[in-house]
């Protein structure tokens, strides 16, 4: 019988392709959801192999049954925020969640464990691309993600010091089809709808998040207990990231360079006057950095690959367009006329 899988934040961006992958080749799936509705957005209701279960992370009485006979484990849930208003939903939904399962995992002792690690819990913001060896060097920060983030990190390594069968994943700045939440394409829609004037020198390390759906399944197979692995894509500057942008789309880039200052400014006065703002404070903070990454480990050790960012954006903008999120752009006629 094939192997049974535990797949936590099964209907988040990377999770949704993640359990799709195992699907594929023949896996069972158990998708630990909230909002079983969430599964026919994302395309997997019904499909064979898969069993759902219904519960709250943040319920440590459910977790025993839904790793009741889990073979392997991906811990893929969390939450993505910058604003002051989330602070306590970033704590609940990244440390909390992930504490209550491993927990559980110490009584129901899966063979092995997946968890979905950020590179803001690992270290960087450097233009000098970093490796799983990178100091940890944002403490001062004080956002309160990065906090979240770190805090959870140490809870990790403190369980696989404990025995727990872990494997560490990160992806970078993921980019495509099916972000349902917007969690990681907040910037392609606001440039989709015209909203991005400018931007702050920095750069980041993006790739497909099917790519990084692949990495972990690929971390499952032949990850190393106890090491980490970077799945990452390409190092780009802001400026070669819009220009990809651009050739996809038939917009122009963005006009405008500004200061990190001045784009803090701009993300202080859009969070107090809107609910939802395409940028905010700590973004600009985050912005104005290079979160450039090495992933010789994960390519070389888990034959982890990426494919051109064209490509995602290409995939991505259809994706939000067909769906009526953002206007189609000049660049994609085609494809808008074939709908």
């Amino acid at each position: 019988m094939p192997n049974l899988n535990l797949v936590t934040g099964a209907t988040g961006f990377i999770g949704s392709h993640a359990v799709r992958l195992l699907l594929e080749r023949g896996e069972r799936v158990r998708a630990f959801a909230r909002n079983v509705r969430l599964l026919r957005d994302s395309g997997l209701e019904g499909r064979a192999g898969l069993e759902v279960f219904e519960g709250d992370l943040l319920d440590p009485g459910s977790l025993p049954q839904a790793l009741e006979g889990v073979d392997a484990l991906f811990h893929l849930a969390g939450f993505i925020s910058t604003a002051p208003k989330d602070r306590r939903l970033i704590w609940n939904l990244n440390y909390s969640i992930t504490r209550n399962l491993f927990e559980a995992c110490r009584v129901e002792r899966p063979d092995r464990i997946v968890f979905l690690g950020s590179i803001f819990g690992l270290g960087g913001g450097s233009p000098t691309p970093v490796g799983e060896d990178v100091v940890y060097d944002l403490d001062d920060c004080r956002i309160e993600y990065f906090r979240a983030k770190r805090r959870t990190e140490l809870y990790v390594q403190d369980c696989l010091e404990a025995g727990l069968p872990i494997v560490r994943a990160y992806p970078c700045y993921c980019y495509g089809p099916g972000d349902i939440h917007i969690s990681s394409s907040r910037l392609l829609l606001a440039f989709l709808r015209r909203r991005v004037p400018a931007y702050i020198r920095g750069g980041q390390n993006a790739l497909d998040v099917r790519d990084a759906a692949r990495g972990l399944v690929l971390a499952m197979d032949k990850g190393r207990l106890g090491e980490r692995y970077i799945l990452g894509g390409a190092n780009l500057d802001y400026a070669e990231l819009f220009e990809i942008l651009s050739n996809v789309t038939g917009y122009p880039p963005p006009r405008w360079v500004i200061s990190q200052g001045i784009g803090r400014a701009a993300g202080r006065i859009l969070q107090a006057f809107s609910k939802d703002p395409f940028l905010d404070e700590a973004e600009a903070f985050i912005m104005s950095h290079y979160w450039f990454y090495d992933d010789s480990k994960a390519r070389k050790e888990l034959d982890h690959t990426s494919r051109p960012l064209g490509e995602t954006f290409r995939h991505a903008v259809d994706w939000l367009c067909s769906r009526g999120l953002a206007p189609w752009p000049p660049g994609r006629k085609d494809v808008r006329e074939s709908k």
